[in-house]
């Protein structure tokens, strides 16, 4: 397939990074993306079709989904970690976010300096072997709520705090319950799932019923492995 699924402009974007890491995760990052439009669209997904997705920068660096030249009226968010890209895709007028992150330990002073009291006391009470477990998904769901506010990193993360209500009780793989509540008291409706080493979240504003649709898909790029997880959300709000 080459590199015939990006458009023009994202090809000469792709071969102005110097680095082969930034080039694959953008690329990535890319991939990810248009598969999930197009399974939300439900277009095409020949490499013309691909070409015709793009995903631009908004003034505050947020992805905006364009097709063809003209903004879509999709809201979109992006992560990837450890060869695997994640992107969510609903309708227009939603605030969502993503994240995807990779299980590991954590320094105490990542705590400190990340974590709200509350956080840090959840914590605290979990048993050792889990506590990894658990400081990556507070840490994927704070993430997600900060996308889905549109300025990233650039906040406090100790602006977000996040409550996983089902994590003790979670015992598969399947997409499980998190809030997160930022400053100005709103609270984000949100869903969680780990498999092997890898904690995903989702989390969407306003508020949403609780049985919105979800669906994941996969897909491997030919050349390099890489996976593209795609989740097409359609939410509906509460009255």
């Amino acid at each position: 397939m080459g590199d015939w699924w990006l458009s023009e402009s994202e090809r000469a974007r792709l071969d102005a990074l110097r680095f082969p890491k930034r080039r694959a995760d953008w690329r990535l990052g890319r991939w990810t993306a248009k598969c999930a439009v197009s399974g939300y669209l439900d277009l095409s997904r020949s490499p013309e079709a691909l070409a015709g997705i793009e995903l631009r920068p908004a003034p505050s660096g947020a992805p905006e989904v364009f097709r063809y030249g003209r903004p879509a009226p999709l809201a979109v968010s992006l992560s990837h970690s450890r060869n695997t890209g994640l992107c969510v895709v609903t309708q227009a007028g939603v605030e969502v976010g993503c994240d995807l992150e990779t299980v590991e330990a954590r320094a105490p002073a990542f705590l400190t300096d990340y974590f709200t009291d509350d956080e840090r006391r959840l914590v605290a009470r979990m048993p050792v072997a889990g506590r990894d477990r658990l400081v990556t998904l507070l840490w994927t769901a704070k993430e997600s709520v900060l996308k889905a506010l549109g300025c990233g990193l650039r906040l406090d993360t100790r602006s977000v705090n996040a409550n996983p209500s089902d994590f003790l009780q979670a015992r598969d793989e399947g997409w499980h319950r998190v809030s997160a509540t930022e400053t100005s008291g709103r609270t984000f409706d949100g869903w969680w799932r780990d498999s092997g080493d890898l904690v995903r979240t989702v989390v969407v504003y306003p508020k949403t019923l609780p049985l919105c649709l979800l669906s994941m898909r996969w897909k491997t790029m030919q050349d390099d492995g890489a996976c593209a997880e795609t989740i097409s959300a359609r939410f509906l709000p509460y009255d």
